[in-house]
């Protein structure tokens, strides 16, 4: 073993900062995270339904979302005239429908799966006299090799993953509304794609956060048994069962067991998973752009704050109202106007009227011998 000699000491090159750009320490660990790079689809598509339903069904929070903006996008009450009003009033869906709960479940559709598909009823005068929503998942658009669409092929998936073509459809016959469609894309994206990992996230702490709940309760216990014989290990387990799951006492011949310890998970001993969860809740509702006070959680927000969330959220239905209003203005030939959200603070409708006032004055003034009266 060699002696241990001070004057031997050598110091780093911390100084050093001859680096290439790019290439410098604390850039390296950034190859480790990548985005998947992801193509329009262009020329067909057919949505994988299955996933985006079964999301919408089991997860509350992204149920109660596309509810909630569904519903508010329709409203209570649709403005058209009466002629329009005879026209809608024979639209009944499956039957039972309105015309009001199919736009909103056409616009829930679109926003779980990305797209929405419902076949237009007419009659011998060529006039629109139902709405049928079909199932997006046996939907496959297809497109030319200018991506324009087609036609829209219905078909069915045996066991044997054959697929069977059931219906065609020309763009006319097929009422397609496509939630935010990008680029030259031929289909809309599910809302539900941005929020899929941190609902991932969210449930699988909330998920361990319940077992270790579950395991204060219930701890695992390590039974040290003074035999090894099968016949008393099952009894004495059989026993142990019984115990703890009708929660009663355990009365044990001496001799029997030698010691029993408690495994469980004591405090302070891990993360608290708490903040995560609600942290991962307010990126759910900042990623979902319904905040908080609109899903009727406010205990957290200010007034100041409620307010400027509600005023930010109705601008953005009113502009999805717009945009709906448009396709089925453009599709269905129908005119009509979603009613605008209710404005939340009096002050601001009032400073509203009165900026609206003001501009209209302005523009609208009449100068008569250089005066404007």
């Amino acid at each position: 073993m060699a002696l241990v000699d001070p004057t031997q000491t050598i110091t780093t090159t911390l100084n050093d900062i001859s680096y290439t750009a790019g290439e410098e320490p604390w850039n390296k660990n950034k190859d480790q995270f990548s985005v998947d790079q992801i193509e329009t689809e262009a020329t067909t598509y057919q949505c994988d339904w299955k996933k985006w339903h079964g999301l919408y069904r089991k997860i509350p929070e992204a149920r109660s979302t596309i509810d909630l903006w569904c519903k508010w996008v329709v409203g209570k009450n649709i403005k058209m005239d009466s002629a329009t009003e005879r026209i809608t009033s024979r639209i009944k869906g499956i039957g039972v429908d309105t015309f009001r709960t199919i736009l909103i479940n056409v616009k829930r559709v679109s926003k779980m799966g990305g797209d929405c598909y419902a076949e237009k009823i007419r009659d011998k005068a060529g006039r629109l006299i139902n709405l049928k929503l079909l199932n997006p998942g046996t939907i496959r658009i297809e497109a030319n090799e200018f991506g324009i669409i087609k036609q829209y092929v219905q078909v069915a998936t045996n066991n044997l993953r054959q697929i069977k073509i059931l219906n065609t459809f020309d763009p006319e016959q097929i009422f397609h509304i496509a939630n935010d469609r990008l680029a030259d894309e031929i289909h809309g994206i599910p809302e539900l794609e941005k929020l899929y990992d941190i609902i991932k996230w969210r449930h699988q702490s909330m998920s361990d956060l319940a077992t270790v709940f579950h395991r204060y309760v219930f701890p695992i216990l390590e039974i040290y048994a003074k035999t090894d014989d099968p016949t008393e290990l099952a009894d004495l387990e059989a026993k142990y069962t019984k115990s703890m799951k009708n929660m009663e006492s355990r009365i044990i011949p001496a001799g029997a067991v030698e010691k029993v310890e408690r495994v469980s998970i004591p405090q302070h001993s891990t993360l608290d998973p708490l903040p995560w969860n609600i942290f991962l809740r307010s990126y759910f509702t900042e990623s979902s752009n319904v905040p908080d006070l609109i899903r009727g959680k406010s205990d957290e927000v200010s007034l100041a704050a409620g307010k400027l969330n509600y005023l930010g959220f109705k601008e953005k239905i009113e502009m999805e109202q717009l945009e709906y209003a448009e396709q089925i203005k453009s599709q269905l030939g129908i005119t009509l106007e979603f009613e605008k959200p209710q404005e939340i603070d009096i002050e601001i409708a009032q400073d509203n009227r009165n900026i609206e006032e003001r501009r209209s004055a302005k523009e609208n003034k009449e100068v008569v011998s250089g005066r404007a009266v």
